[in-house]
Parts: structure tokens; C-alpha cells; sequence
């Protein structure tokens, strides 16, 4: 297979989408339902840091039920005024270790956060309220994962399994190691040239209708190339609400086509096709798809003529997912038909009389 770059047009439109338009970048509302479950007769894990649960060794399972115990600590990541009941493990790693904390087998709307080696509240090490790798939010009801987290050898790390405002349950914690995600951009792809971004960061580049209609637009190549563009995403603080970074790449087509998309990245990607028809005030996703990271996921759909947006951001409004964390994108499928083939060779002969 070969790569081939492409051009990246930015283009304005006059007009300004609304934040609410699907898919957007900024974080939706959440429901303030409270979940919980039987308190069960005995207690598992710490009440606060002096008595946490000691984790021996990785990898750890442990499971129990937060109902029993108190609200001692809270962070907003995003989501403020929790007052649901809490535990809380140590973890003492003998050398540095990148770790996975996962309590996406959870049966209640969690919360999860640590602190390294004391108690620092409004800044924790690591926060994740609702993480979208857990899977289908209908089956997993909002459960937490923080991903690659970096533990220093030698550190204690305090573990907290909280909930979402009042919620609490039966929580399955573990903690296993994870090797490093490095997505490489591959040889002779376009860079999409926009800058990482960063808290209060302000994004007018591709933001598609998520800002000033700006499009990064994407010109056909020869039939037998695949375009690729290597590019960055994240999520970061605007104005006091979570946003992600969002790529919208506008695709125009003269015929209806089949096309393929893949995608890899550092962070949990997003991946689809979104109807632009109606332009932002109808746009929605024809069909997409999420991706774990470091996992080349690919999505095709039957595209009709006109224009078409490849959309590419972070599947979920996690913090773990920091800015600038490297992507790869490819498009097949969306060939340009030659010049010589249009042309009979009587037209092509009489090019040279």
C-alpha cells in the first residue's frame, strides 16, 4: 500500500455553530441520579488514607461495597459536589511502573482518583469520573478507568473509589501493569498542522461545527493511494467546562463512494462519518466507531455525493487523555477518477494536432 500526502485547506464560513451540535467537544450534562445497592454486613478496603487497604503486589483484584463507609475525600474530574461514600487502597510499587487502575466491572456510577504519597486536595495525581473505554454506558452505567498512569519506584499511591454525587455499590478494583502507547506517524504523511492544545485553549483550526465552520478539506488522490495525515488530540479546561480537541475533515465527492477510514492513537479515539447535508444545524454521525488506544480501528460507509466530514477526536471527556497525544488517520476508497479515463483517445489525439 502506498501513502500519499494531501492538502489541508482551512476553510471559513461566515457563520458560528452552536457547542450543542453532534458530535460536539464539550462535555454533556450528566443525569444527577443517585445509584446504590444493599449495604453488605462487612467492609473491604481502607475508610481514609491512614487505614487504607494495602495492595501487596501487582497485578491486584480486590471487590467490595462503598455504601458501607463514609464520604471522606472528593475531586472534580469533571463533575462537582459528590457526596458519596468512599474507600481507599495504598499502593507502594518496588520501581517505576506504568498502571492501569480499572473498575469498569463495577455495578454503580464510580468515581476515581489518587494521590501520591499525601493528601492534596484539588490536585490530585489522577481523577476519571466516566470513561468511555469501559464500553456501551448502558451496560456499564458509567464506570471509571484510569489509563497510563506513570508510578514512581518507591512512592505510595492512595487509591480512592468514590461515586457520583451520592452514588454508591459494589466495585471490582484492579490494578495491573500496562507497556507504554506510542503511535509513530508514518513515512511521508501530512502533518495536520494544528498546535496541541492546552487549558483554556480556544480551538479555531478544524473545529468543524464546534467553532467557526473552519474544515481542514481533503483533496481526492489517485485511485490507487491511501491518504494519510498524522495529527494531535486531547481534552482541556475552556471556560470552566471540559472540552476535547475535535478534527472535522471535509470530504467532497462527485458520486456516491464507499469509503474506509482507520485511525490509531495514544488516547481512546472516536472515529465516523458525519452527514453534512443540512450543514451544522443538522450534522450527525452517518456511522462511527470508537477506538482503545494503540489500536488501528477501521470504519467504512457508502458516502452519497456531496459533502462529507471525516470526524476524529477522543472518545470521551477524560483527562487522562492529555493534550497532544499523537494520531494517525487514513482514508481509502475516496480516489479521484484520472483525467485519461474521462477523455475518449479521439479527444486525447486531437490534444497534439
Amino acid at each position: 500500500m502506498r501513502f500519499a500526502s494531501f492538502a489541508v485547506v482551512l476553510v471559513l464560513a461566515l457563520s458560528v455553530c452552536a457547542l450543542a451540535v453532534t458530535p460536539s467537544n464539550v462535555m454533556p450534562e450528566k443525569n444527577n441520579v443517585v445509584q446504590g445497592v444493599n449495604i453488605p454486613d462487612g467492609r473491604v478496603g481502607g475508610e481514609d488514607i491512614a487505614t487504607a487497604t494495602v495492595v501487596p503486589a501487582i497485578p491486584f483484584t480486590d471487590a467490595g461495597n462503598t455504601c458501607v463507609f463514609i464520604d471522606d475525600y472528593d475531586e472534580v474530574c469533571p463533575y462537582t459536589g459528590s457526596t458519596a461514600p468512599d474507600c481507599v487502597y495504598a499502593f507502594t510499587p518496588a520501581t517505576d511502573v506504568l498502571v492501569d487502575f480499572f473498575l469498569c466491572m463495577s455495578s454503580y456510577d464510580t468515581k476515581i482518583f489518587v494521590y501520591e504519597n499525601v493528601y492534596t486536595p484539588g490536585a490530585p495525581f489522577a481523577c476519571v469520573d466516566d470513561a468511555a473505554a469501559c464500553g456501551d454506558f448502558n451496560t456499564y452505567m458509567y464506570q471509571s478507568w484510569i489509563t497510563d498512569a506513570q508510578l514512581i519506584g518507591g512512592n505510595t499511591y492512595y487509591v480512592v473509589i468514590d461515586g457520583y454525587s451520592g452514588a454508591c455499590g459494589d466495585y471490582i478494583l484492579d490494578i495491573y501493569e500496562v507497556e507504554e502507547c506510542i503511535v509513530e506517524c508514518p513515512p511521508d504523511a501530512m502533518l495536520e498542522g494544528e498546535v496541541d492544545c492546552y487549558d483554556e485553549y480556544e480551538d479555531l483550526f478544524n473545529s468543524g461545527c464546534n467553532g467557526p465552520e473552519v474544515y481542514s478539506v481533503v483533496d481526492c488522490p489517485p485511485t490507487d493511494e491511501t491518504l494519510v495525515i498524522c495529527g494531535t488530540t486531547g481534552v482541556h479546561a475552556y471556560a470552566g467546562l471540559t472540552y476535547r480537541d475535535t478534527d472535522w475533515y471535509m470530504l467532497t465527492l462527485d458520486t456516491p463512494k464507499t469509503i474506509t477510514i482507520g485511525a490509531e492513537s495514544e488516547a481512546g479515539l472516536l472515529l465516523g462519518f458525519v452527514d453534512m447535508s443540512g450543514g451544522c444545524a443538522t450534522a450527525g454521525f452517518y456511522s462511527s466507531v470508537t477506538a482503545a488506544k494503540c489500536t488501528y480501528t477501521t470504519l467504512s460507509y457508502t458516502l452519497p455525493a456531496g459533502q462529507s466530514v471525516v470526524f476524529v477526536s477522543t472518545d470521551a471527556w477524560d483527562p487522562g487523555y492529555v493534550c497532544g497525544s499523537d494520531y494517525y488517520l487514513t482514508i481509502d476508497g475516496y480516489g479521484c477518477t484520472s483525467p485519461v479515463e474521462e477523455k475518449t483517445w479521439g479527444s486525447i489525439k486531437s490534444l497534439y494536432r
